[in-house]
């Protein structure tokens, strides 16, 4: 049975993390904004804990940065001194609270709130939360969490590097402009940033047709999308694959999907594109704005040629000729779908990260 958690009483928030918590041999706290004193949560009470995991945001040209990276840097210290392994993570296009206890005995629970994980969040505004066991609901929640999070880890000497940064760039006088600071740059992608497994197979897939192009205007930020093939079974074509999807005419690349579905058919003879696959967009920030990006299949494809580091195709041809024959999809090298990956995730984060700047 659920538990409904709010502030109205003095057993709130801060009291049901603390109880949460207090066995806890494996934290996770999911918090947009953290109180900028250390003291404020009695970390020295979880006696029993090995892991803490922190998400949260650093979003550029904000104070916030001035606040947290002094919390980080006590939090660093703590965890060292009593030997907790710590992993900080930045999340910019993060809004949901969410609290994970995971204990010795394999069980778990976790609170969904409003809560931010501040004094005046657990403890003074008027704020509502849920506590959950389900393991598998659970352990779906964090998965879907940390899949998110495409920057690497945050470590001690980044944390130096920004109070470093801090240090140079103090806030400014003017209520319009405080700061131009934005440690978020700092932070590398991930070497994997959207958990590709090993052995999937990297494809260009056209979408639209010569008579029908993609309008400019057409965004392609749906978190999943139908993908069809024309008649023949796509073969070769399986689950967790990635799909690179152009747009046919114009070329520019729309945006990423991995394959989250079986081969699927429509039942129609009648359809042109009977065949059919669920794409799981990883890039909806990108697909929102991709036709300012200038980002094509031929330009990129120049570009690996001309550094001659890797073949495009697996034949080593590095043509796209079969595609522009009207071929429904294009085996590419691994090498070259991680190399288009990685731009287009950068570019994906850059996006989503102005985009959520400054919403609280």
């Amino acid at each position: 049975m659920n538990e409904i958690i709010n502030n109205l009483t003095r057993d709130n928030h801060l009291q049901k993390l603390l109880m949460s918590f207090e066995n806890a041999i494996d934290i996770l706290i999911v918090s947009p904004f953290i109180s900028n004193s250390f003291d404020f949560f009695p970390f020295a009470k979880l006696k029993r804990i090995k892991r803490l995991t922190i998400i949260t945001t650093l979003k550029p040209k904000d104070l916030d940065q001035y606040s947290k990276v002094p919390f980080f840097k006590q939090l660093f210290e703590f965890c060292n001194n009593s030997n907790i392994e710590l992993n900080l993570l930045i999340e910019n296009s993060l809004h949901g609270k969410v609290y994970i206890s995971k204990y010795e005995n394999g069980a778990s629970e976790a609170i969904i709130t409003s809560a931010n994980f501040t004094n005046n969040g657990l403890r003074l505004n008027n704020e509502w939360g849920t506590k959950i066991s389900n393991q598998e609901k659970i352990s779906e929640l964090e998965n879907g969490i940390l899949s998110k999070v495409i920057l690497e880890p945050l470590k001690e000497k980044d944390i130096d590097h920004f109070l470093e940064l801090i240090a140079k760039n103090p806030k400014k006088g003017t209520n319009s402009n405080p700061t131009d600071l934005d440690l978020s740059k700092q932070i590398e992608l991930k070497e994997n940033p959207f958990l590709v497994e090993k052995n999937v197979n990297y494809w260009l897939k056209p979408i639209g047709v010569s008579g029908d192009i993609i309008p400019w205007d057409r965004e392609f930020d749906e978190i999943d999308s139908d993908l069809h093939f024309s008649k023949l079974r796509p073969k070769g074509v399986k689950k967790n694959d990635i799909l690179i999807c152009y747009a046919v005419g114009h070329s520019n690349i729309l945006s990423i999907y991995k394959v989250k579905s079986e081969v699927k058919y429509t039942g129609n003879e009648n359809d042109r594109w009977p065949y059919y696959v669920i794409g799981e967009n990883l890039t909806p920030f990108y697909g929102q704005n991709w036709n300012s990006q200038n980002i094509t299949i031929t330009n990129q494809k120049n570009e690996v040629i001309k550094q001659g580091k890797f073949n495009v195709t697996p034949s080593g041809k590095n043509s796209f000729g079969s595609l522009m024959r009207g071929a429904d999809k294009l085996r590419l090298t691994p090498e070259f779908g991680e190399y288009l990956i990685e731009k287009i995730a950068k570019i994906d984060n850059e996006i989503k990260t102005t985009a959520n700047n400054g919403y609280k």
